[in-house]
């Protein structure tokens, strides 16, 4: 029988979500609206404010800015590309020189930038340099739009504890309207001013800087908006493409011999037909015969190879040295080239932060054996395309001898290994909560139970999701998104009456969705294979601590009405829909033909399984895609992971919202 509601404690539920969910894009409650009025303009002499330089021509413009009557800007860095150093040396002397004598000067250096990867990035690292108190951020457009009262109030601003500029943006992707009344937003776009405080790690863009102020927050809030009379909306038009490279790029191919062009001649070829530059490199001398499938030729080249000219990526064969400054280099192994032609769904920006995220994979293990050796099996003969795995394997206090040999016996040859064991018994909840923590926000995490097994295309289908949503063009919306599954849900186990089938496809036509085979979005966790976020996993932390310090509420209080989880008083799981359902996040899970997943479960006897009848088991195992079927990694919409926007989007109870 469900457990019924105390109403009487409904307002501390109510509470408790506020203090976890604060409103995204609405305009501050009116007791909050004078935090701004309230503060005092900063120190003159602690301001620092920094910009790029992709124009010369733009330079003396954006510079004569800071050389006024009087200014709040103490110290003025110019991130300039190392092609136009001198250049920018040249006019910054000039401008100075030139300058009159009453007009207040502020500090100017230049910030030398190798013109790798794009200026928001430049900005940002040296941002992370500046020794002020607090900071300005521009970019390449300044102050072109703003009226002149909102330039005033960024150059000489109130000193918050947070982002405060005119440009800002929801989670969605939308802009917020300019305002003189303090506006809510994820994040901010240039010029804002910040406290240099905020700016302690890497940050790939501006919506990434956003979101981990927001995660540092109890409010979540990501920066604050207001200006007077900007009515330019040019900056919002290009907001999802801001600063991301050209569309296309100059990809060059770096292989041994004929034989590996005929392996992957098919990525070449669909890269080159999508408009993007592709030269051919071998280091031997071809016996065969030149492969047919498009029009492309190669050259033969000496080893090892130094690339002086503009190249984006480098895709060589890992056994072959090549040096180049400027472009992303990836190294495949041999033995993986003829899996690699899912990467023909990449985008540029997502083949140029191929070496950005960090996957690591966590085991967590009891006293199945048996089910480990399985699990370390299939992990060992997936495909990692040349990336270093970090692997890390839980046990617990009470595991079994021979488990604690089958691990001692592992070898792990794609990265390095740690081993940890309890010495007091914590169970499952800690077991899987305490297994793995993000060192940054690029880190991801891998969790598996010892009785899951993965399919050897699992690392494509998670590469794939992770560069797609987290680094591509929709890198601004998907801050909801907390993970990638990598099992195939085929049954919904949270209805309050029992665990029911489940089909997306069937789902998806009844509900007129315009391609049934496309990966969705669901509130559901997945604790049988799937990679966790940063930010989501922090948070979860955060969220279980409080939860279960009973401070906002009592440990039995039901949060989520009418879930089956509300049972699970020992599951992580029951915890993590709590903070899904309050906040809204969700997970992306597969959708192939047939139910082809990348893990499956074996429902071994343990915490949360007492009964392992045949009858279950089918319930739940299901079949792994082969490497043979390689190829069926882009059984998808447009054979391409479809935008954010397009994503159906499914609740706890599997219906779509």
């Amino acid at each position: 029988m469900a457990r019924r509601w105390n109403w009487a404690l409904l307002p501390l539920v109510f509470a408790f979500y506020l203090f976890l969910s604060a409103p995204k894009g609405e305009e501050i409650p009116t007791d909050a609206s004078n935090v701004l009025a309230d503060l005092r303009p900063i120190q003159t002499t602690s301001l620092t404010a920094l910009f790029p330089v992709t124009s010369l021509a733009a330079l003396p413009n954006t510079l004569s800015l800071f050389l006024r009557p009087a200014g709040c800007v103490s110290k003025v860095v110019v991130v300039c590309p190392e092609s136009l150093l001198a250049q920018c040396r040249a006019t910054v002397r000039e401008l100075v020189r030139s300058a009159p004598s009453h007009l207040h000067h502020p500090d100017i250096s230049i910030h030398s930038w190798r013109g790798v990867g794009d200026s928001t990035a430049a900005v940002l690292q040296a941002a992370g340099q500046a020794s002020t108190k607090w900071l300005l951020l521009m970019d390449n457009v300044g102050f072109d739009g703003l009226s002149e009262r909102t330039r005033d109030t960024v150059l000489c601003p109130v000193a918050p504890n947070f982002p405060t500029g005119p440009r800002g943006v929801l989670e969605n992707g939308s802009c917020v309207s300019p305002s003189p009344h303090p506006r809510l937003a994820s994040y901010l776009m240039p010029p804002f001013t910040l406290p240099k405080a905020l700016v302690q790690q890497s940050h790939r863009d501006w919506s990434d800087l956003g979101r981990t102020i927001s995660q540092s927050r109890l409010d979540r809030l990501g920066g604050i908006v207001r200006g007077y009379g900007d009515h330019d909306a040019h900056w919002c038009n290009g907001v999802c493409q801001t600063d991301l490279p050209s569309s296309t790029g100059f990809f060059v191919f770096l292989l041994s011999d004929i034989d590996d062009l005929r392996t992957i001649m098919p990525l070449p070829c669909a890269l080159d037909a999508v408009g993007h530059s592709v030269r051919i490199l071998l280091h031997s001398h071809p016996a065969g015969t030149q492969p047919s499938i498009c029009d492309l030729r190669y050259e033969t080249i000496p080893y090892p190879l130094i690339l002086e000219e503009q190249v984006d990526v480098v895709f060589a064969v890992d056994e072959h040295a090549v040096v180049s400054s400027r472009a992303t280099i990836i190294r495949v192994p041999r033995e993986d080239l003829q899996h690699v032609h899912w990467m023909e769904t990449l985008t540029l920006i997502e083949w140029m932060n191929w070496n950005v995220p960090q996957i690591d994979v966590s085991i967590i293990t009891h006293d199945r054996p048996q089910s480990l050796e399985r699990l370390m099996t299939s992990l060992s003969q997936a495909k990692f395309f040349g990336d270093s795995i970090n692997l890390r394997i839980n046990m617990e206090q009470s595991s079994d001898l021979e488990t604690i040999r089958v691990v001692g016996a592992f070898n792990w040859k794609h990265g390095s290994m740690f081993v940890h064991r309890r010495v007091v018994l914590g169970g499952l909840l800690p077991a899987v909560v305490e297994s793995w923590y993000p060192h940054s926000n690029d880190s991801y995490g891998l969790l598996l139970e010892d009785d899951v097994e993965l399919s050897p295309l699992f690392y494509a289908w998670i590469k794939m999701g992770i560069l797609r949503y987290r680094y591509g063009k929709d890198r601004g919306r998907t801050g909801a998104l907390f993970g990638i599954s990598l099992y195939q849900q085929n049954n919904i186990e949270l209805h309050p009456e029992g665990r029911r089938p489940f089909d997306a496809r069937s789902l998806f036509k009844r509900s007129n969705v315009a391609d049934p085979s496309t990966p969705y979005l669901s509130q559901i966790p997945c604790s049988w294979g799937a990679v966790y976020f940063p930010e989501h996993w922090r948070e979860f932390h955060d969220y279980l601590a409080a939860r279960l310090s009973e401070a906002s509420m009592p440990i039995e209080q039901i949060v989520v009405p009418d879930v089956r989880s509300n049972h699970w008083t020992k599951s992580w799981k029951k915890y993590f829909i709590e903070m899904v359902y309050l906040r809204g996040y969700v997970m992306l899970y597969p959708n192939y033909e047939g139910f082809e997943s990348l893990s499956t479960n074996h429902l071994e006897v343990g915490s949360h399984v007492k009964e392992r009848s045949k009858e279950k088991q089918d319930v739940f195992r299901l079949p792994l895609m082969k490497l043979s079927d390689s190829g069926r990694l882009l059984e998808l919409p447009g054979r391409t992971l479809p935008r954010w926007v397009a994503l159906p989007v499914l609740n706890l109870t599997g219906w779509v919202v």
